[in-house]
């Protein structure tokens, strides 16, 4: 039941920060051509408000695709506006996070400071640790996992509590924020960044393209490594007799 309930709540934070890109988009007035649950071919998809709100074959992520027809009409929207809608998914996860975090804090307070006051320190203090084993993974490479060690990780904390889900799920969504945040080109970090270096010159808008296709090939290429280091960390475990 654990293992399940982590599967449900990863893709729900999936969800959430799509939702949060999709929500700054309409806020900002950038039209919205496609919500997409996934990525690569298409499952089923429906059509709302002249938005299509698709499901897509590979289940680890998703994007919102603004409605324009080249290259050019996407730069045209103000960087700003671009900043903003990029920001979006992270802060929705941060948000989400927070709640979780509240929910727990609730039943264990009875100072109302200090039941508002404490997620936000257990937040401040989860994404310090973060950014800790962040530099490790650079030294320490094999330790890196991914959504199988999540889940199997998650599903052995978790049990069947649900205070415990509502702290691990925490935890995903601020590693989801914090991992999108990342300056790499296809995440959200990576697109915040080259609308900074777009405003200190036009001209890295030709780079933009390139290194986005390159730092793509590179995250399926992690996700590849990740998952078979997860694998083997799961068979391992299982033929090990202590």
């Amino acid at each position: 039941m654990g293992y399940l309930s982590i599967i449900i709540a990863l893709g729900a934070l999936i969800l959430v920060h799509e939702l949060g890109h999709l929500l700054a988009a309409l806020k900002l007035g950038i039209p919205v051509e496609r919500f997409s649950l996934g990525f690569g071919p298409k499952l089923i998809s429906r059509r709302w408000r002249g938005v299509e709100f698709r499901l897509s074959l590979i289940p680890f992520g998703g994007y919102v695709l603004p409605k324009v027809k080249e290259l050019d009409d996407f730069y045209s929207i103000p960087v700003g506006k671009r900043i903003l809608f990029s920001l979006g998914g992270p802060a929705a996860n941060f948000i989400i996070a927070y709640i979780c975090l509240l929910a727990i804090n609730i039943p264990l307070s009875d100072i109302r400071a200090g039941m508002f006051l404490a997620p936000l320190v257990q937040m401040i203090d989860m994404t310090a640790g973060m950014f800790i084993s962040l530099g490790a993974l650079f030294t320490h490479p094999m330790a890196m996992s991914g959504a199988v060690g999540m889940v199997t990780m998650g599903g052995e904390f978790v049990g069947g509590s649900v205070p415990r889900l509502l702290f691990f799920s925490a935890f995903l969504s601020i590693n989801l924020g914090l991992f999108n945040l990342l300056p790499v080109p296809a995440l959200d970090g990576g697109k915040i960044l080259f609308a900074f270096l777009e405003k200190l010159s036009i001209r890295t808008r030709k780079l933009q393209l390139p290194v986005t296709v390159i730092s793509v090939l590179f995250l399926i290429v992690l996700m590849g490594f990740t998952t078979v280091m997860d694998v083997v960390r799961i068979l391992s475990d299982l033929s090990s007799p202590f």
